[in-house]
């Protein structure tokens, strides 16, 4: 029996980050990996070996931190002296290039890796509450907290008869040669399904890719990485342009093999939109069926079922709590998994779930070692205190990479003591964990986040986005942009947004960038609204949204008989005087969907 006090399974990406930060930690722990080497997965998928993440290497400025928005595939250290774009000059690099990355991550920082073990079967001691993890060799290892890293597990398999005859993402071939002039059914509407379709169209003669019910889900539009990236959808073109393939909202429910070797697919077909609505029911012969349908991130069976984790109902991911911690206590799930709690969120990749396993790392810290949340404290007392804060929070807000990438999840938290002349920065923690502890509901505190506002402008497409946003209406922003709220004893009081800006930075080193509007407004909202709280200086600072000098330019109002174009400009939902941001209240645990996910959060309408 072996026994270290954390233990990580898997050393992909999520694994290696945990690892990297219990290493530099000083901590007791082990990462096992099942095979013989670091990040596996990517050296098999994607299957047609280009990433579709980005590996931005120029950005003007200068900060590490604020150069890793841009780098969706270097992993957190606390120099960032170990990067991806050294390894790298394409905007989409080539898998097996993350594969060398990783592994080289690993023997860099000689992070405890013991590979060649696969995890077979996981229990708990009752006295002890130490887990007990039996390995294919028949070794035993134990534990006090487990961290699964183990990524995708296994396909979602569609429930239909026949599915058997259908081809796997994850197995099928991709010699083009064997699909020349070829009829092909992909099932699936995201990322992998594009890419397979977009692969095989250099040799087959129709492609068809079936929906479902659902529509295509654009990356651009949802600013969500796991819908479908442009860089993978070429196939949209070739179906607008008559080039024998399509997009289909069919629903497969069978799937036979004739004689001939050819499939046979029924399908279903809703038509709500028809005169007299109905269901359309038939069957299309294919020469292959590939079947990309998603991914399960947890395997039950591992689990002895007193300490397996309760899954949503979608059967895709565990329940997870605002730590990522499972049903089963001291089991947390980091990495891709880590995307089922705030569905439609960052983590579905390293540059979103590399900040959210060191939030658990952090949280794990102050919960097994006893080592506070990340903080650091001002001095408030004075005028001169304020904008020392305010500024160091316009910065923070300004290069942070955790707050950009983990925008609508990720959170600082400003506590105040009036009393003792104090406030107190916690940095970078979700944001329901600071709903959720009784540390910050007993307290005044303010929460700093990056977020969207599209939601604002009902059924508007965001490339029209292209004009500023209404100063009148300031929670009428759709880009991304900070927003500070005010809670006092666990209460929503009010709170406050920015304009947007083309950096997404608001501190004096990107003046300019934002032409004729004033840069210090962003800072002047903040420390207004600092003070509304601290009450350190009776001084009001000037929140003028344009120069209107003739130097920098400015807004005027409409001449007599001027007109303006209007090319279909988005129209704002929200009201002057209404409330122009809202309460995270739904983000705490009871705000649930039924299938176990966390609702995503919006402004007030």
């Amino acid at each position: 029996m072996i026994f270290h006090d954390h233990i990580v399974i898997g050393a992909g990406p999520a694994g290696l980050q945990m690892g990297y930060l219990l290493d530099a930690a000083g901590r007791d722990y082990l990462v096992l990996e099942a095979t013989e080497q670091a990040g596996k997965f990517f050296t098999k998928f994607p299957r047609h070996r280009r990433l579709n993440s980005f590996n931005k290497r120029f950005n003007w400025f200068d900060e590490a931190d604020f150069n890793m928005r841009f780098d969706w595939h270097s992993l957190l250290t606390h120099d960032f002296s170990f990067l991806f774009r050294t390894y790298s000059k394409e905007l989409f690099p080539l898998a097996d290039t993350l594969v060398k990355y990783l592994n080289d991550f690993r023997d860099h920082f000689d992070i405890k890796v013991r590979f060649n073990t696969r995890a077979t079967f996981i229990d708990r001691d009752p006295e002890t509450k130490h887990f007990i993890l039996t390995t294919a060799d028949g070794d035993e290892y134990r534990c006090r907290s487990m961290y699964m890293a183990t990524g995708p597990v296994q396909p979602k398999l569609p429930d239909i008869p026949g599915i058997e005859h259908a081809i796997g993402y994850e197995e099928h071939d991709t010699d083009l040669e064997l699909y020349e002039n070829k009829r092909i059914l992909i099932m699936g509407a995201g990322n992998s399904a594009f890419e397979t379709a977009n692969h095989l169209a250099n040799a087959a003669a129709q492609i068809t890719v079936a929906l479902g019910n659902s529509f295509v889900k654009h990356a651009w539009q949802t600013h969500y990485v796991g819908d479908v990236r442009s860089v993978g959808n070429a196939l949209l073109d070739m179906s607008q342009l008559k080039m024998m393939h399509g997009l289909i909202g069919i629903i497969p429910t069978g799937i036979t093999k004739q004689e001939d070797g050819v499939l046979h697919v029924s399908y279903r077909e809703e038509l709500p939109h028809w005169t007299n609505p109905g269901v359309a029911e038939g069957w299309m012969p294919v020469d292959y069926v590939i079947r990309c349908t998603g991914w399960k991130y947890m395997d039950e069976e591992m689990f002895a079922p007193a300490v397996r984790p309760e899954m949503m109902a979608n059967g895709k991911y565990p329940l997870m709590s605002s730590a990522w911690e499972s049903t089963t206590p001291d089991l947390f799930f980091i990495g891709a998994a880590m995307d089922g709690r705030n569905r439609r969120g960052p983590n579905t990749s390293i540059h979103g779930f590399r900040y959210s396993v060191r939030s658990v790392f952090n949280y794990a810290e102050q919960r097994y070692h006893g080592v506070p949340t990340p903080n650091e404290v001002f001095p408030l007392k004075t005028k001169e205190d304020l904008v020392t804060l305010g500024l160091s929070m316009i910065k923070r807000i300004s290069i942070s990479s955790g707050l950009y990438e983990g925008h609508g999840l990720m959170s600082d938290a400003l506590v105040f003591d009036n009393e003792a002349g104090v406030a107190r920065v916690f940095y970078e923690m979700p944001i329901d964990y600071f709903l959720e502890n009784p540390y910050f509901t007993g307290k005044t505190i303010m929460l700093f986040t990056l977020e969207f506002g599209f939601n604002q402008f009902s059924n508007s497409d965001p490339n029209v986005f292209v004009r500023h946003n209404d100063p009148a209406r300031p929670g009428c922003v759709a880009h991304l942009h900070p927003a500070f709220r005010l809670y006092e004893n666990g209460k929503f009081v009010k709170g406050r947004n920015t304009r947007s800006a083309t950096t997404v930075r608001f501190d004096d080193t990107a003046n300019g960038f934002e032409g004729e509007m004033s840069d210090e407004k962003p800072r002047h909202i903040l420390l207004n609204f600092i003070n509304e709280v601290a009450g350190v200086t009776d001084e009001v600072f000037p929140e003028d949204h344009y120069y209107n000098t003739e130097d920098r330019g400015g807004f005027r109002e409409l001449k007599a008989g001027e007109m303006l174009k209007n090319p279909g400009l988005p129209e704002c939902d929200l009201v002057i005087g209404g409330d122009q941001v809202m309460d995270f209240e739904h983000l705490i645990n009871g705000g649930r969907r039924e299938d176990g996910t966390i609702l995503p959060w919006q402004h007030c309408k």
